[in-house]
């Protein structure tokens, strides 16, 4: 995302891409989860094992998703005057956190999907 001379992100998400951002990541977490309580009810850990790729492959889409609306340019214009100053500084911190949650989801989704076998035997 581009800044302005104050260091302020000149660019925000429109609420379309906020909920493909959100539900990408829900799917990326939800099935870990559900898989994991799958695998301590059976024992078995191929679930949670699975899960690892499905973690990796949505915190991937997230950040493509993220890549895409950086190249795409600023603001959209059906929502002109949508700025940082006009956003909580709750909102904005999350979404400037958004990569380093992916980054980290990756990292994990790789040992899940590595290891995560390993943990019910």
């Amino acid at each position: 995302m581009s800044q302005d001379a104050t260091g302020r992100d000149d660019a925000v998400p429109s609420r379309r891409d906020s909920v493909i951002e959100l539900v990408l990541m829900g799917l990326a977490a939800v099935p870990v989860m559900l898989s994991l309580w799958a695998s301590v009810i059976t024992g078995d850990g191929q679930w949670f094992q699975r899960s690892g790729a499905l973690m990796v492959l949505f915190s991937v889409a997230v950040e493509y998703h993220r890549r895409r609306m950086a190249e795409r340019g600023t603001l959209p214009a059906s929502e002109p005057d949508r700025g940082t100053s006009m956003m909580p500084g709750v909102v904005v911190r999350f979404w400037r956190s958004i990569p380093y949650i992916c980054y980290v989801a990756i990292l994990l989704g790789t040992l899940i999907w590595a290891y995560g076998d390993l943990l019910f035997r």
